[in-house]
């Protein structure tokens, strides 16, 4: 992207290094005070309609909500590990991209979401439209799955599977929720959070339906010619095709060579 490129020369210093690492530890004393009973885990959703009634916090609160309230130390394994899978993540995104280009895909993500979060609202004011850090970790995840297609998982601890057949389903379930979803307001809140991701791989989607589009034509002529005969008699009109066990030979007749099967040779009259 040659945008981010100038970009990146001019505020690249800006950049925030393992700025996941950071989110996640304020997710994590945000966890504890909810577990302590200082923080109503409702509080830190973003929803419009409470914005708009003068809770200005929510714009900022939804980033630092935990992924989930555990309620047993398994649930809290659990969180841990989805935690640890987020970073990992985007410390490999990071590495892959730059500290600039990873700032810009996680930050133009949260910003698509509260501009989806309002839009959605506002097309469909009788829905309660909320935003979690669902759609942040979900980008992140088909980034990840889009540039590291063959790394594997351990689904359950115990099942290996590679993760784009997880991007896979992920995206299965995501386009449901899409089609299902009661309102119109509530597709576009669905969809705006996922905008960075579509506009960063933009390019990889091209590229790969042309690439899809020259091994679909090169098989197509492999095709053809597989079906082609090699050899054909000048005289009789057979193939190599149509009659595979004739034996074919090649003469030189005026300067140019030409194709006889061995019927017609051996009906020829001798000189």
């Amino acid at each position: 992207m040659k945008f981010l490129d100038r970009l990146e020369k001019r505020f690249g210093n800006w950049a925030v290094p393992n700025v996941v690492m950071f989110l996640i530890i304020a997710q994590v004393f945000i966890l504890g005070m909810i577990l302590l009973g200082r923080v109503d885990f409702a509080s830190l959703l973003l929803i419009p309609n409470k914005v708009f009634e003068g809770e200005w916090w929510r714009l900022m609160s939804f980033m630092v909500a935990p992924p989930n309230i555990p309620n047993s130390v398994l649930s809290m394994v659990f969180i841990a590990f989805f935690w640890y899978i987020f970073w990992m993540m985007s410390t490999s995104l990071e590495a892959l991209w730059s500290v600039f280009r990873f700032n810009v895909y996680l930050f133009s993500g949260l910003l698509f979401s509260v501009v989806g979060a309002f839009l959605g609202q506002l097309i469909s004011p009788g829905t309660v439209i909320y935003l979690s850090p669902y759609f942040l970790y979900l980008s992140v995840f088909f980034a990840f799955a889009t540039t590291h297609p063959d790394i594997q998982f351990l689904i359950f601890f115990v099942i290996p599977m590679k993760v784009k057949w997880m991007a896979y389903f992920v995206g299965g379930l995501t386009a449901l929720t899409f089609i299902f979803a009661p309102t119109m307001g509530d597709r576009v809140a669905i969809l705006f959070p996922l905008l960075n991701y579509f506009l960063f791989f933009r390019g990889a989607f091209g590229s790969t339906i042309e690439s899809r589009k020259r091994i679909a034509k090169f098989e197509s002529e492999k095709r053809v010619r597989d079906d082609e005969a090699l050899h054909q008699c000048v005289q009789c009109g057979a193939t190599d095709k149509s009659d595979p066990g004739r034996d074919f030979r090649y003469r030189v007749v005026k300067g140019e060579a030409e194709c006889v099967c061995e019927a017609c040779r051996t009906t020829e009259p001798s000189a």
